[in-house]
């Protein structure tokens, strides 16, 4: 599994949400995918993606949740992106922060 993950500093944030994609492989859709975070401000505190078979991937972002309105801003994040073309899922759950050993 690939992993991208933010300096140590950041890790001490007190909440995170997850967000979880089921894409098609295809690099230039993830990137687009994470172009939508960094869009709208919001601090990416870790990436992990995996091939779930052939030609489809899982991508994990684990987001801070710092201000009220984080929450609402990637709900909206996770609803637009699923209605484009070669995302399969999104969904939203809560994340636990690990802390960097």
């Amino acid at each position: 599994m690939k992993q991208v993950q933010a300096p140590a500093h950041a890790a001490t944030s007190p909440t995170c949400l997850e967000q979880v994609f089921l894409i098609e492989r295809d690099t230039g859709l993830l990137c687009r995918i994470l172009g939508l975070y960094a869009s709208r401000g919001i601090d990416v505190l870790r990436a992990d993606y995996a091939y779930a078979a052939q030609d489809v991937m899982t991508l994990k972002v684990s987001a801070a949740n710092e201000l009220a309105d984080t929450a609402d801003a990637l709900r909206v994040l996770v609803e637009k992106a699923a209605t484009w073309v070669g995302v399969i899922a999104a969904a939203e759950q809560p994340g636990a922060i690990r802390q960097a050993a």
